[in-house]
């Protein structure tokens, strides 16, 4: 069976990616994955969602009987021009004409029009959304740190063990820098420990503050299809145990960010939780040391 024009793309862009993530090639490819995403959804109904979630208006696309994941209405777009400024600026290595909303905004609306396809599509299928995601998210952090990440990272070499840590992505700025530890994922739910676990193996390993923890996430809706309702599923206060007792991340960032998490930025002990576009705009922050 021939595979649908939209896999076909994506098919070409995850082989690009595996060679390298930022660059001419992947930029026309991530492009027309979005391109194809917008012709799929174009024509489709777009029924609402009843939001449980305060402040927050949800819809989804429906294809028949099937409808996707939950879309937040205030930061879908679809307009391919947007995106289009955004990936010129980036070429001029300039985004003073967007603001962190703005940039988070293109950035939502491009991740989540893919994986809407994708439910849509195939049914049941998480691994193709899941992996989209972290070339996709990967591909913006390899544009603005100027470096090409590593899946895996060496923890142990003694006595004849090697053993190396599977990771999403690390990014190496070089000696006498900081080198970042990125944890890529629609969604945290139970898994949220692994983003703690792995910054106190680094930390470990290597010393306090030497790798630098900043997941990135898409949303944490969920969504009940019979009755067409959305909810956020947010574990705060674990996440306060593990930033206390575990290790410590310094930002997580999100394209949807729940209100639970936003909180945690004032409260004990601080957890930097903040929306993605932010990450370009307090990048000179972050990279010195």
């Amino acid at each position: 069976m021939l595979k649908h024009p939209l896999l076909q793309k994506y098919d070409a862009l995850k082989r690009q990616c595996g060679t390298a993530l930022y660059g001419e090639a992947s930029t026309r490819l991530l492009d027309e994955v979005y391109s194809e995403s917008l012709v799929f959804l174009h024509k489709l109904p777009k029924p609402s969602l009843v939001s449980k979630v305060e402040g927050k208006e949800y819809f989804a696309f429906q294809r028949g009987k099937k409808i996707s994941r939950a879309i937040n209405t205030q930061l879908y777009s679809d307009s391919l021009d947007d995106w289009r400024k955004l990936r010129t600026s980036m070429e001029k290595d300039d985004l003073g004409r967007f603001d962190a909303n703005r940039i988070t905004q293109v950035l939502y609306s491009m991740a989540i029009s893919f994986c809407a396809s994708v439910d849509l599509i195939k049914d049941g299928d998480q691994k193709t959304p899941g992996t989209f995601f972290e070339y996709f998210v990967a591909y913006f952090f390899a544009w603005r740190v100027g470096v090409e990440p590593r899946n895996s990272i060496q923890i142990l070499n003694v006595d004849g063990e090697d053993t190396k840590l599977p990771t999403d992505f690390v990014f190496n700025l070089g000696p006498k820098k900081r080198k970042f530890h990125m944890p890529i994922k629609t969604s945290s739910r139970e898994r949220s420990i692994m983003l703690w676990a792995h910054q106190r193996l680094l930390d470990g390993v290597y010393g306090t503050d030497r790798f630098m923890g900043t997941p990135v996430l898409l949303a944490e809706t969920k969504t009940d299809k019979a009755k067409k309702e959305v909810v956020e599923i947010c574990l705060p206060d674990q996440w306060r145990v593990y930033q206390l007792y575990i290790a410590k991340l310094k930002r997580i960032y999100y394209l949807d960010l729940p209100a639970a998490y936003s909180k945690l930025n004032e409260e004990f002990p601080p957890i930097r939780v903040r929306p993605f576009g932010e990450f370009f705009l307090e990048w000179a922050d972050l990279s010195p040391g």
